[in-house]
């Protein structure tokens, strides 16, 4: 605290370079970080009838009200919040949460679903960072694939390469979280094991961080970006353990995934490129049961012919439904972009 406090000698462990091309001032942390849990605090903090926006541009160094208006956006797309902004019941357990929002919400489905060591395991490790370390070496980089994919044991999840990493490590992990009351944990770990399970609270909680393969173009596809490819971090990013050429290896990649639908935790973009990480691979009826809005408006299900544009998939594959016309299958319409095709008595049961 010399020199900030009392009189003093400070011992700088930099060049004299280095602290001349320094800021005078840190960039205040509400410029750096994620909005979304921030937005969730304000409105329990901004006066009533009080829009988002307009009380962080109180602040003295505001965020962007464009990225704010965003952040609510996206509280809204999870159900966190209604179309007023007002905080749903959803939105007040999320608040609660000190990890990001889709984190939140992911442990809470968890909790509903029954998977909660797994998710919770999961979710800790996203909100921290990578536990993977990432060699200059390009053999060193070789050997650290390769023990990201014998972690993945043919999943094509990042998930569960994390979830299985973190096992290896701490193999007497189980027992850390206790239930309050009379009630056992166990009762909240029924489906632990069963990672089609686990996977169901991963979309509930990524959701809308979803991608669409292109099975003709062989290119990954989501709601704004028309060309996808996978993070070179990520066990998707190649489909076996010898060299391909990079012109093919997104290529490749994409022809050995058993599904056409993917979650993902961040998507970054370079230039004109958006790469995701931490990836999932996730069955249609996966994704037709856990996104979306948790209540669909009454014209969600509906002919193929009122649609125009957006994703459709056909989760039927036998000969005979393959010769059926569009007119036949109904549509179930998620969002603005995921439109799922489904057989009339498919969607009638479920829907």
């Amino acid at each position: 605290r010399a020199g900030r406090c009392q009189p003093g000698i400070c011992f700088r462990l930099f060049s004299k370079l280095r602290f001349q091309n320094m800021l005078e001032f840190q960039t205040p942390e509400l410029l750096r970080m994620p909005l979304q849990e921030l937005c969730l605090h304000t409105k329990l903090l901004a006066p009533v009838n009080c829009p988002i926006v307009d009380f962080l541009m109180k602040a003295p160094d505001p965020p962007p009200a464009l990225i704010v208006r965003n952040a609510v956006q996206m509280l809204k797309t999870i159900d966190a919040m209604d179309p007023w902004e007002d905080l749903t019941e959803l939105g007040y357990h999320l608040a609660e949460l000190l990890v990001q929002p889709h984190l939140g919400k992911m442990v809470l489905c968890a909790v509903v679903l029954k998977c909660l060591d797994p998710i919770l395991t999961i979710a800790c490790t996203l909100a921290y960072r990578d536990p993977f370390v990432l060699p200059t070496l390009a053999s060193q980089k070789r050997a650290s694939m390769l023990c990201r994919k014998r972690f993945a044991a043919g999943t094509f999840s990042d998930h569960m390469a994390l979830l299985r990493a973190f096992q290896h490590i701490c193999p007497l992990s189980s027992g850390f979280v206790r239930a309050r009351g009379g009630a056992d944990i166990k009762d909240v770990n029924t489906n632990s094991e069963n990672w089609a399970v686990v996977k169901a609270a991963l979309v509930a909680g990524m959701y809308p961080n979803l991608v669409h393969v292109d099975r003709e173009s062989m290119i990954l596809t989501g709601p704004k970006e028309k060309k996808v490819r996978f993070h070179p971090t990520s066990v998707l990013s190649q489909p076996q353990y010898k060299k391909i050429p990079p012109a093919n290896g997104q290529a490749a990649a994409i022809q050995a995934l058993p599904t056409d639908w993917l979650v993902y935790d961040e998507m970054t973009r370079a230039h004109r490129t958006a790469n995701i990480r931490c990836c999932s691979v996730v069955t249609s009826i996966t994704v037709a049961l856990f996104c979306g809005p948790a209540r669909l408006p009454s014209d969600a299900l509906q002919d193929p012919s009122f649609v125009r544009g957006g994703v459709f998939c056909n989760d039927n594959s036998d000969s005979e439904n393959e010769d059926k016309t569009a007119a036949e299958l109904a549509v179930l319409k998620l969002d603005e972009w995921l439109h799922l095709k489904l057989d009339p008595e498919v969607s009638n049961y479920h829907f």
